[in-house]
């Protein structure tokens, strides 16, 4: 499995904005170009986290050339548009070496 982390800065007034379209747009990655999905973290002031995960690096690589359906790319060029985008960069890149991330009960 391969994760990458993103910082994404939010324009000023543009965090509603932001925030409608970060789901759409994140449904769209999962289903047309193949990630495992991703959580969003609010870090402080304008600024996000968000860590998305991956089957492998090379399906992270080769979503860029995926396009998605007309509804979610436009999800995403709004999501786009409220990010100051010479700020938000990704953090990291990485394979998962132990994946003990669990949405149930621990069986113990």
């Amino acid at each position: 499995m391969f994760a990458v982390m993103f910082e994404f800065v939010v324009k000023t007034g543009y965090e509603e904005q932001f925030l409608s379209a970060w789901p759409k747009t994140t449904q769209g990655i999962f289903l047309f170009k193949g990630s495992l999905g991703s959580r969003l973290h609010r870090h402080k002031n304008d600024t996000f986290i968000a860590y998305a995960q991956w089957p492998d690096e090379e399906t992270y690589r080769q979503a860029a050339k995926i396009e998605m359906s007309a509804a979610y790319e436009q999800q995403r060029q709004l999501m786009r548009e409220s990010l100051n985008l010479e700020s938000t960069k990704t953090l990291y890149e990485m394979e998962v070496e132990i994946d003990y991330l669990h949405r149930r009960v621990f069986d113990v």
